[in-house]
C-alpha cells in the first residue's frame, strides 16, 4: 500500500464468519478473484465462541446430568467428578475438528486471498486493510463488495459493572476453573443455556430476566415448562428484576460480587463469584467508514432489501450485520443470495424469510418456526392450537424424558400450519417436518396422514397436527385433558 496502488479483486468480503466463509468460497468456485477481510478468527463467533463450543460444553453438562441421575434408570455410579480442564480441552478439539484445522490456511489454500486485519471504505470501491498479527497494510480495489462483518455482545449501563468485572460467552467456553456461583444477567437464549449447563456442572447459579418470564419472544405456554426444569434443576430463577449495579467486595472466602435488583421497589440481591452477562448483541458497523462507501446503516445494522442489496447498487450485506435474524442458518442462506446477486449476472434471487427454524439449545431443547399464537392472533389469524406433553408419548417414557410439549398452531379457516413449537429432548430434531409443511402451505392433515414411526418422539408432532385435523375424533388418546392410555408418569421416572 505504500505506493498507493490498490490491489484489485472481483468481490471483497469483510468478515470470515458463517456468512462471511460462504460468500467467499461460494464466488471463489465461481471462477472470481476473490479477498475476504478478517481482524479475528476464521469462522467468527458461532464457531469460535458460540454456537459449537457451547454446544459442546452443553453435552459435557448433559452426560454430568445423566450420570448423577443414572440411579432413576437402574444404574448406580459412585460419584460424577468434572474434570473442567478436560471438558474444556474436549471443546478445543471440536472447534478445531469442525474448523479443519488450520482455518486460515484452508481458506488461503481454497484459493481466496485472505486479509488478516481491520477494513475500512476509503471510497465506494476502496478498502483499507490494516494489518494485524504482523500482516502489513493493504489497499483493495472492488467490483463488488458483501459486507459481513456480524454481531458483538453489548455490554449494559450497570453501575459498578465494569469496575466488578464480568464475563461473556466468549470468556465462559475457557474459564480455566469453574466458579463455586454464578450470576447470568439476561434470560435471552444466551443466557438461559448458560444457566442450564453451569448448573449441570455444579456451579450455584442465578438467573436474571429484566421481563416476566424468561425467553420473552417464545411462546409463552411452553417457556413456564422449561423455566420449571431450570428451577428443579437448581438454578435461581429471578423474573421481572432490573439490575441496577455491582459492587466487589473482599471477604472471608475471597472476593465476591454482589448483584443487586430491583423488582417492583423491592431489592432482589444475589452473592457469587462470577458473572456472566447475556444481555444481548449489536451488529458491528463502527469503524468500517461505511459514509465514505456511501452506505446507509443505524443502530439495528446495515438496511437491505430482499436481495440483500444495500442503499449502494455494488454492495451486499449478509448475516448479522443486517439485523434480521441472528442464527447461522440465516446468515449462510443469506450469504449464498448475497453471492449469486453479487456475482452470477442472472436475474436476482429473493430471501424469503416465512418459515425460518431455530433452537434453543438447553435439556429439553426448546424449538420453533413460524408464528407464536399470540402473534397469529395479532396478525389477524382465527387461530386454533393444539398442544401435547411429551409426558404422553410411549417413547418418553421409555426414555425418562418426559419434559416438556409439542403446540402447533393452525388458521382456523384453512387449517394451514402458522407455526410450530417444540420442548422435547433433541427437539430441534423434530422441527424438520413441521417447517416443510409450512414451507410447502400444507394443512395440519397433510402431518395427521403421515404414518410415523412407534415408538418415536416425533409423534408428538403428529398428535398434535391430529387433534387440530381431527379435534372431534374419540380415538385421539393423546389429547390436551385427555389422559394417554400410558397413564402419568411418577416423578423422578
Amino acid at each position: 500500500m505504500t505506493d498507493g496502488r490498490a490491489d484489485r479483486f472481483d468481490l471483497v468480503v469483510i468478515g470470515a464468519g458463517s456468512a462471511g466463509s460462504t460468500a467467499a468460497g461460494e464466488a471463489v468456485a465461481r471462477g472470481a478473484k476473490v479477498a475476504l477481510i478478517e481482524r479475528w478468527k476464521v469462522g467468527g463467533t458461532c464457531l469460535n465462541v458460540g454456537c459449537d463450543p457451547t454446544k459442546t460444553l452443553v453435552r459435557s453438562a448433559e452426560i454430568r446430568h445423566l450420570v448423577r441421575h443414572a440411579a432413576r434408570f437402574g444404574t448406580e455410579v459412585p460419584a460424577a467428578r468434572t474434570d473442567w480442564p478436560a471438558v474444556v480441552r474436549r471443546v478445543e478439539r471440536v472447534v478445531n475438528t469442525i474448523r479443519g484445522g488450520d482455518g486460515d490456511a484452508n481458506i488461503r489454500a481454497s484459493g481466496i486471498v485472505l486479509r488478516k486485519g481491520h477494513a475500512r471504505f476509503r471510497s465506494p470501491h476502496e478498502i483499507v486493510v490494516t494489518g494485524v498479527n504482523g500482516e502489513g497494510d493493504a489497499l483493495l480495489h472492488a467490483d463488488r463488495v458483501i459486507i459481513a462483518t456480524g454481531a458483538a455482545n453489548v455490554t449494559p449501563p450497570i453501575a459498578g459493572l465494569a469496575e466488578a468485572g464480568f464475563i461473556t460467552n466468549v470468556e465462559a467456553i475457557a474459564l480455566p476453573e469453574l466458579p463455586r456461583s454464578l450470576a447470568v444477567i439476561g434470560a435471552g437464549v444466551v443466557g438461559v443455556e448458560f444457566a442450564q449447563l453451569f448448573a449441570r456442572f455444579g456451579v450455584e447459579v442465578t438467573l436474571f430476566a429484566s421481563r416476566d418470564r424468561i425467553l420473552p419472544a417464545e411462546d409463552d405456554e411452553l417457556t413456564p415448562l422449561l423455566q420449571a426444569v431450570l428451577e428443579h434443576e437448581g438454578v435461581r430463577v429471578e423474573t421481572g428484576v432490573r439490575v441496577r449495579r455491582l459492587v466487589s467486595r473482599q471477604g472471608p472466602d475471597g472476593r465476591r460480587k454482589l448483584v443487586v435488583g430491583e423488582r417492583a421497589g423491592t431489592a432482589v440481591e444475589a452473592r457469587v463469584d462470577e458473572v456472566l452477562v447475556a444481555t444481548g448483541r449489536r451488529p458491528v458497523v463502527a469503524g468500517l467508514d461505511l459514509e465514505a462507501a456511501g452506505v446507509a446503516y443505524g443502530p439495528n445494522g446495515i438496511p437491505v432489501d430482499d436481495t440483500l442489496r444495500t442503499n449502494a447498487p455494488h454492495i451486499w450485506a449478509a448475516g448479522d450485520v443486517t439485523g434480521t435474524y441472528p442464527y447461522t442458518h440465516v446468515a449462510d442462506y443469506q450469504a449464498r443470495i448475497a453471492e449469486f446477486n453479487a456475482m452470477s449476472g442472472r436475474p436476482p434471487r429473493r430471501a424469503d424469510y416465512r418459515v425460518v427454524p431455530r433452537v434453543i439449545f438447553t435439556d429439553p431443547e426448546l424449538a420453533r418456526v413460524g408464528l407464536t399464537e399470540h402473534e397469529a392472533r395479532n396478525a389477524g389469524y382465527d387461530v386454533k392450537s393444539a398442544t401435547v406433553p411429551m409426558r404422553n408419548l410411549a417413547r418418553a417414557l421409555t426414555a425418562g424424558e418426559t419434559d416438556g410439549a409439542v403446540k402447533l398452531v393452525a388458521d382456523q379457516a384453512t387449517g394451514e400450519l402458522l407455526g410450530g413449537h417444540v420442548l422435547a429432548a433433541r427437539g430441534g430434531e423434530l422441527l424438520a417436518e413441521v417447517a416443510l409443511a409450512m414451507r410447502l402451505r400444507l394443512p395440519a392433515s397433510a402431518i395427521a396422514d403421515t404414518i410415523h414411526a412407534y415408538p418415536t418422539l416425533s409423534e408428538a408432532v403428529f398428535w398434535a397436527a391430529y387433534e387440530l385435523a381431527e379435534p372431534n375424533d374419540p380415538a385421539l388418546g393423546a389429547a390436551p385433558g385427555v389422559s394417554a392410555p400410558y397413564g402419568d408418569v411418577p416423578d423422578g421416572m
